[in-house]
């Protein structure tokens, strides 16, 4: 029926003349099944809500994106739990973060300092790292995402 209450088991004939009766369309749910499913309802709306759901789901899909935060050798405390906060923000909106460190002169001797701060870091976001801090020449990153 239209209203959402079903007729049970009725023949073809009097489900076209239930349909006509209400002014609504017969539309075939599962013409495969024994009996065939149908359903007594306006098609034309029934497919806008269809078309409309549809335009909601590809609206809503996140695109996560690779963030960046960039940390020096020497950071401060409060400037590292700034950085660590908006890391967290990104996060918490579905994205991934590169966090990277950049060695100048002498720091390139301490690039195993430079990987437990990022080591701490990623921990501080309590993100989960894709891989180890790696080295690409002067410049330590490291890939977080988000934990399961």
């Amino acid at each position: 029926m239209d209203d959402g209450r079903s007729a049970g088991t009725v023949s073809l004939d009097q489900a076209r003349f239930l349909a006509a009766q209400a002014g609504l369309d017969l539309v075939a749910i599962s013409p495969i099944a024994t009996p065939p499913v149908v359903r007594i309802l306006d098609y034309n709306k029934f497919r806008y809500q269809q078309e409309k759901t549809g335009r909601q789901a590809t609206t809503k899909t996140k695109n996560p994106q690779l963030k960046e935060i960039r940390l020096g050798f020497a950071i401060g405390e409060h400037d590292f739990a700034n950085k660590a906060k908006q890391a967290k923000g990104f996060l918490s909106q579905g994205h991934f973060v590169r966090a990277f460190l950049t060695l100048r002169g002498r720091q390139n001797v301490f690039a195993d300092k430079a990987k437990e701060l990022l080591t701490k870091f990623c921990q501080e976001v309590g993100g989960e790292m894709e891989h180890q801090p790696e080295q690409n020449g002067k410049r330590l990153q490291v890939i977080i995402k988000e934990k399961k």
